[in-house]
């Protein structure tokens, strides 16, 4: 190994910490989190995520970054790692999740995941929040660990890009957001159809999308708080969308309206 590196051996008892992230109660008692794969960590250090830690089999490709760099095995990157073929580059971030504030300004936009449970629907929503303008993803209890390797990973480097917050308590959570006046607008296939949405609810004002579980829907319990239901139209004889897929088209539907009436206004 060349002695310039900018990085340590991964000593046994360090590897232990590290393996304890691996599981949800480690990662809860610990506050942190490993994310994995060179452009996912790329991704984090371009973002100014709280990284404290690289984990690598190779520390040449990180002698610019601004954190300890540890040379692990091949081995122990396996064992570190959920996926089949490991990239061999890991690093720990501290999680610094806090609870949802209403987002500034007139027209914004917060999802919100009620039991949605599968990891990779909660980072492939997150990553549509991202990339079509949303302000903030609100994750309530029930959905997928926010942390959990497949949630970052299928959220790539949008993970660090939005806001993201944990609810405790969803209810109260949408009723802050309404009595901060924005429209509460529910997926669910009993909805009016996505092209019927009244424009004026998504251009004129704050606006949360709620998507619930890949099952049951948005829970009973959220009923009183919601002031629309939409549906994304699919052909006769299908019964559901992926709920990662219709989050996507309805962010999206969103997005392009809004961006049309900027368009629209400044020509005028």
């Amino acid at each position: 190994m060349d002695t310039d590196l900018p990085s340590d051996r991964l000593s046994r008892a360090r590897f232990r910490e590290l393996q304890r992230l691996t599981s949800a109660k480690g990662r809860r008692e610990n506050n942190q989190f490993l994310i994995d794969g060179e452009k996912l960590v790329r991704d984090a250090l371009a973002a100014s995520a709280p990284v404290t830690e690289i984990l690598s089999v190779e520390p040449a490709l990180w002698r610019d970054a601004p954190v300890a760099v540890t040379q692990i095995s091949e081995a122990d990157a396996e064992r570190l790692s959920d996926t089949r073929t490991p990239q061999g580059h890991l690093a720990v971030v501290r999680d610094e999740l806090a609870p949802l504030a209403v987002p500034d300004g007139e027209r914004w936009q917060v999802v919100a995941l009620d039991g949605v449970q599968d990891a990779g629907n909660v980072g492939g929503i997150i990553r549509s929040a991202a990339a079509f303008g949303v302000d903030a993803v609100l994750v309530g209890q029930g959905s997928a660990n926010l942390t959990h390797p497949r949630t970052t990973r299928a959220a790539t480097g949008a993970w660090f890009r939005v806001r993201i917050a944990r609810s405790n308590d969803l209810s109260a959570d949408l009723q802050m957001m309404r009595d901060a006046g924005a429209a509460i607008i529910a997926a669910d296939r009993d909805g009016s159809a996505l092209d019927d949405l009244v424009d004026d609810v998504q251009l004129a004002s704050p606006v949360v999308w709620v998507f619930g579980s890949e099952g049951a829907g948005v829970s009973a319990a959220l009923s009183p708080l919601i002031d629309q239901l939409v549906a994304v139209p699919i052909a006769d004889g299908v019964d559901s969308l992926n709920v990662n897929v219709a989050a996507g088209i309805i962010l999206h539907h969103s997005h392009r309206l809004r961006r049309n009436a900027d368009i629209d206004g400044s020509s005028e």
